[in-house]
């Protein structure tokens, strides 16, 4: 019996081997994948002089086409000009189209100039400095 629960961990063992070189396969492809993608990006930008506006897709397998959504990505500088021209010197980073994850960092950087605020999916920065 002994040797039947033996053999039952080796193929056990097999098998968590064969998974962790298909994932590291499929890795490498998408890795693969996406240094073809900032290629044909770099392309078109040089084509045709402008960015190609990032799109973000689904998951899922529904029919419905996935929307663009363009953000901006701004530097310190060009936040705070904005902020200071701005009402109660506050932005709702979604509405103006700004990039959440620089602006996240932006503020982390510099918790002596900027504040994250809002709630939900509405976040809001506010230069305080």
């Amino acid at each position: 019996m002994s040797e039947n629960l033996q053999r039952i961990e080796s193929l056990k063992a097999e098998i968590a081997n064969l998974e962790k070189a298909a994932v590291s396969e499929l890795r490498a492809k998408r890795k693969d994948l996406q240094s073809q993608i900032e290629f044909l990006d770099s392309e078109i930008e040089r084509i045709t002089g402008r960015t190609p506006r990032a799109t973000v897709a689904k998951a899922s397998g529904s029919q419905k086409p996935a929307r663009a959504k363009t953000v901006v990505s701004v530097s310190l500088d060009e936040l705070r000009n904005a902020l200071q021209g701005a009402p109660d010197r506050t932005i709702n980073v979604r509405k103006a189209k700004y990039d959440f994850a620089s602006i996240k960092a932006l503020a982390a950087a510099n918790p002596h100039l900027l504040k994250l605020g809002g709630k939900g999916p509405w976040p809001t920065v506010t230069l305080i400095g």
